[in-house]
């Protein structure tokens, strides 16, 4: 966090990305699993090289998006940008009434609950949003991050 010389936040950003050593840990199993297909010929040939194939390719998938970033939580002074590989959520600080924790299955789950303006703006309910944005830090660190960088200025939601 950048701060000015009168204490106000000049510029924000706040990068979340996901833990090094469990992201490279999870892709030497995507390329070990990749090797043992390219050795299994009891299902067959077509199978072994497509089960190879296709986990040599998620494995190669994901240490880019060790070294590049693709999935990560960007916290900015327009608002919280969530990209992961499948999906991409952008809530501006204006949108934001609070973040809280639930439990879901037995794992907390960090929920975004919006203003009642932005829930009509995007036509949702007034269930909370799951924002599943831990990247395999502990939710209670992540949640206080997402707290304490909500800029509560008042702003216009349009």
């Amino acid at each position: 966090m950048n701060y000015s010389n009168s204490g106000k936040r000049s510029e924000l950003r706040v990068v979340i990305k996901p833990v090094n050593w469990r992201q490279f840990a999870f892709t030497m199993f995507l390329f070990i699993t990749a090797f043992f297909f390219s050795f299994v010929s009891y299902i067959g040939l077509f199978f072994s090289w497509l089960g190879t194939i296709c986990f040599t390719v998620f494995g190669l998938l994901n240490l880019l998006d060790l070294f590049f970033e693709w999935s990560r939580l960007l916290i900015n002074k327009d608002g919280y940008h969530l990209r992961g590989w499948w999906r991409k959520q952008h809530f501006r600080h204006e949108e934001i009434e609070s973040f809280s924790s639930e439990n879901y299955g037995g794992r907390k789950l960090i929920t975004l609950h919006l203003k009642q303006k932005a829930r009509e703006n995007r036509n949702l309910n007034h269930d909370p949003i799951p924002f599943p944005c831990t990247f395999g830090r502990p939710i209670e660190d992540v949640l206080d991050i997402l707290r304490e960088n909500l800029d509560k200025t008042p702003r216009k939601i349009t």
